[in-house]
């Protein structure tokens, strides 16, 4: 029996920021039986000050939420990437040209990095099993930093848009 597969994906936006608020948006998509959304909140940094010894931290979360419409219950298999616009120079909060780099991490003591759009480090699998009357839902937090000491910043307002798609 050949079983055809269609690729299906949902994505949203992580807005990274020092000092920037931004409501979250909810994305989907569906193929089949299964739709699966993500929805994200924003990685705020708050005040960032470049001679401070000690880095800036924050996190923010991503959750996935999968239905079907099916009568019989599935399981799924998935991959989260988290893309940049632009560059791939590395994660950069910006304000104007000048940068501030910052990293994404998968672990709260902030030794996994999660990395950009570029190589195979990028992908975070992800699976469950929805059922018709039993949804799946997962909150991934992921945990921010900015190092200590990026004395070439100035103070002000730095954004960068880190966009999380589910690939299923």
């Amino acid at each position: 029996m050949t079983r055809s597969v269609m690729l299906k994906y949902a994505r949203d936006t992580i807005l990274a920021g020092l000092a920037l608020s931004i409501p979250t948006a909810v994305s989907a998509a569906s193929s089949g039986d299964v739709v699966c959304t993500l929805a994200t909140t924003p990685l705020l940094f708050g005040e960032y000050v470049p001679y401070q010894g000690t880095p800036a931290d924050s996190t923010a979360t991503i959750t996935i939420t999968c239905t079907t419409s099916g009568v019989a219950t599935e399981r799924w298999n998935g991959t989260i990437a988290l893309t940049v616009s632009g560059e791939s120079s590395g994660r950069q909060l910006k304000q104007g040209k000048l940068p501030v780099a910052y990293q994404i991490y998968l672990d709260p003591a902030r030794t996994q990095a999660w990395s950009d759009h570029s190589g195979d480090g990028g992908l975070l699998p992800v699976s469950g099993i929805v059922g018709p009357t039993s949804p799946y839902r997962h909150t991934i937090t992921i945990y921010g930093r900015i190092q200590a000491l990026q004395k070439s910043s100035s103070v002000g307002h730095y954004a960068d848009i880190v966009t999380a798609v589910l690939d299923y």
